[in-house]
């Protein structure tokens, strides 16, 4: 039906007219959800995923799934789950460190990988070489877990490990470091402090 006043125009836009506002719409509606979010957290004290403030989220864990694997784990924090695999070799098999963010002639022996495709967030994307955001992710737990493994010495192996994001709400950095843990100590890799270190985390 035509709006009063609009000389005949009918109350929906065109494609044009509709290209002009769009940004005023999408701007709008953004402000709106996070004064919705940001009330429900303040005024109910309730997340929006319905869990109360002091609620942490559901957590389950599996090692030892994967029996061709020297070792694996499975790691969940809500929806936010990894899958680690853990493969053991000589130390002639350790990597040059050419793909870290430091500048550096030395070699490394253990490197951990990280991967989350489109599907874990509902995206569709081309399945390619890892970006900036992977390679950070692992070498974010790469670092993080360097202080606990054993020296050359007392572990003489070049150590992979591998994680595999296969759906994510957040905290996948903090998924791939505890799943990476669990394959690691179902490897037989000797963890010190593993019962101390896994606390800070959970």
């Amino acid at each position: 039906m035509p709006r009063e006043g609009d000389g005949g125009k009918t109350g929906r836009l065109d494609e044009e007219e509709y290209n002009q506002v769009r940004g005023d719409y999408d701007e709008a509606f953004t402000l709106a959800l996070h004064k919705d979010v940001r009330r429900g957290i303040v005024a109910e004290r309730v997340r929006p995923d319905g869990r109360q403030l002091t609620e942490i989220r559901p957590l389950s864990s599996e090692v030892g799934f994967s029996p061709r694997a020297h070792g694996s784990s499975l790691f969940t924090r809500g929806v936010t789950q990894g899958m680690n695999i853990v493969t053991l070799a000589p130390l002639s098999y350790s990597q040059l460190e050419i793909d870290t963010m430091e500048i550096t002639d030395g070699e490394r022996r253990y490197m951990h990988h990280y991967n989350a495709p489109g599907y874990t967030v509902g995206e569709v994307k081309r399945m390619g070489s890892p970006g900036r955001r992977e390679i950070g992710h692992g070498y974010l737990a790469e670092r993080a877990l360097l202080p606990v493994l054993p020296t050359e010495e007392d572990f003489p192996y070049a150590i992979r490990s591998v994680t595999e994001i296969m759906s994510q709400n957040g905290s996948t950095s903090m998924a791939a470091t505890c799943s990476s843990c669990l394959a690691l100590m179902d490897a037989g890799v000797p963890i010190s402090g593993s019962s101390e270190w896994e606390l800070r985390w959970v």
